[in-house]
């Protein structure tokens, strides 16, 4: 990160360019054109390459974000990452947080900052780009679907506060609007329901083939059998009986957005 900053810095000097004017070109603030070059904030895609292109930099800035994105990922999601662009359906169930391909950038900041509480601010800022990255499927001109079980708990704690909150559950109606999101609320009185094992996420790819991914305490693991797709399948489908109706969960995520809102209706 402090390299890219640095060859910013200095290609920008060469071509005697001053940070408002990148900063015009690339659609940021003339104070994140600094904290990039200062190493504070991790740079996107689209920065690199606008920038590259203004500043005569050829792909230097970019080869040096796709470098930083190698380091972005844990080892165990690089399969996971590489079929994300391939996938037209996904079925999540996550107990704990908003799937990945759906938080926020502030969401993403304070789920990973509390999970990675010995790792330093420049690696969490590096996982948020690297998560954030990921959602550029939602961009395309053919995105996929998405179905997400989720635990109520995911809703009502205050990940990263209020604002954030509001922020987030919001994004997911949205999304809902545009019929890329299906959202299933389980709620907290549901007792001994079959998500209690953790979560995981079914793929159904472009080419016709299933995999899952489960996560686990220290790691993740891709799941190619049948077997164990199959039985992921029939426990996502167990999962959504207990659920509330996509209008009931709907109506909850808008009570719970005005209440962190401060608001309320009549």
């Amino acid at each position: 990160m402090r390299q890219f900053g640095t060859e910013l810095a200095r290609l920008r000097s060469l071509s005697e360019t001053s940070q408002r004017t990148v900063a015009g070109h690339t659609q940021i603030s003339p104070q994140l054109v600094g904290a990039i070059e200062r190493g504070e904030r991790y740079p996107s895609l689209e920065f690199s390459q606008k920038a590259d292109e203004l500043l005569n930099g050829g792909d230097l800035l970019g080869s040096l974000w796709r470098k930083m994105q190698n380091d972005a990922y844990p080892h165990f999601i690089g399969e996971l990452v590489d079929v994300e662009p391939l996938t037209r359906m996904f079925r999540v169930y996550e107990p704990q947080l908003v799937p990945g391909l759906l938080q926020t950038e502030g969401f993403a900041r304070a789920a990973l900052t509390g999970g990675n509480p010995r790792e330093s601010r420049h690696a969490v800022e590096r996982l948020v780009t690297g998560r954030i990255e990921r959602q550029r499927i939602w961009d395309g001109p053919a995105p996929p679907h998405m179905v997400a079980v989720l635990d109520e708990v995911v809703l009502t704690r205050p990940t990263g506060g209020a604002s954030v909150m509001s922020a987030q559950i919001s994004r997911m109606l949205t999304m809902m609007e545009k019929r890329l999101l299906k959202v299933l609320v389980v709620p907290t009185e549901r007792d001994g329901h079959p998500g209690l094992t953790g979560p995981f996420t079914l793929l159904s790819l472009e080419d016709g083939r299933e995999i899952s991914y489960v996560e686990e305490a220290l790691a993740g693991r891709m799941v190619h059998d049948r077997e164990g797709i199959r039985t992921l399948s029939l426990q996502f489908g167990d999962l959504q009986e207990v659920a509330l109706s996509p209008a009931e969960s709907q109506r909850l995520m808008m009570k719970l957005k005005e209440g962190f809102d401060g608001t309320h209706l009549a």
